[in-house]
């Protein structure tokens, strides 16, 4: 922790740096919904990544026929369950519960509430999905912010080094695969995920920002009592 105080003052400042220009994207993507709905881009990829037919903006549309995509079509249908989303949150708590990481699996549990507020911003916002339907507003995608709060905080509980590359590797797959998901089988504008990316991103930089330290005085302390044991003579 001292080398943090001392060497690390731009680091420091990194979580709120993260956190303002996320929430600076989230608030520019829902500035655009509010005046024009769907852009050009937005169009773009959905035509390309959406697996199936829809009528939206009084056209036609339909699904690409990319063989890859439509090859990872079964995958996709899984990703997009959010039962699965919520599956691995359990299993992330259960294991940090087990390796005894308490603040750890509170600083979890509040990363991963912020998808329990992600219908209210989607009725404040009032987008209508590709599949206009009513009362079903798309923005922001709650899949996509649940996947980036996920993989966010496990990039924050990794000890840097080699395995947080990792993790950081890892969770980009996983943010990445549930982002086409939600947009090839359940017909998200790709805007609807790029802001659940960037709420998400903000809400876990600003709590790291609030609760770095106390968290990481805690896994301090645990990596010092297993220390003696690891330096042990023989």
């Amino acid at each position: 922790m001292r080398h943090r105080s001392q060497n690390g003052s731009g680091l420091d400042r990194l979580p709120l740096v993260v956190a303002c220009a996320a929430l600076a994207a989230f608030a520019l993507l829902t500035a655009q919904v509010l005046e024009g709905g769907a852009s050009a881009w937005d169009r773009t990829l959905f035509r390309y990544l959406y697996n199936g037919d829809s009528d939206w903006l009084d056209r036609g549309t339909p699904g690409q026929s990319d063989p890859v995509l439509n090859a990872a079509a079964p995958v996709f249908r899984v990703l997009a369950d959010s039962r699965g989303l919520l599956l691995l949150v359990a299993a992330i708590l259960v294991v940090l519960i087990v390796l005894r990481r308490g603040r750890a699996a509170a600083f979890f549990t509040v990363a991963v509430a912020l998808t329990a507020a992600v219908p209210g911003l989607k009725q404040l916002v009032g987008r209508p999905s590709p599949f206009p339907q009513p009362h079903d507003p798309s923005f922001p995608s709650g899949h996509a912010t649940l996947s980036m709060s996920i993989a966010a905080c496990v990039v924050v509980f990794v000890r840097p080094g080699r395995w947080r590359w990792l993790a950081a590797a890892l969770g980009a797959v996983l943010v990445l695969a549930v982002g086409i998901a939600v947009i090839a089988d359940s017909g998200h504008w790709p805007s609807d995920v790029l802001a659940g990316w960037c709420l998400a991103l903000a809400w876990v930089a600003v709590l790291y920002a609030v609760a770095g330290p106390w968290l990481e005085s805690s896994a301090g302390r645990e990596r010092a009592i297993s220390a003696p044991h690891s330096h042990a003579p023989v």
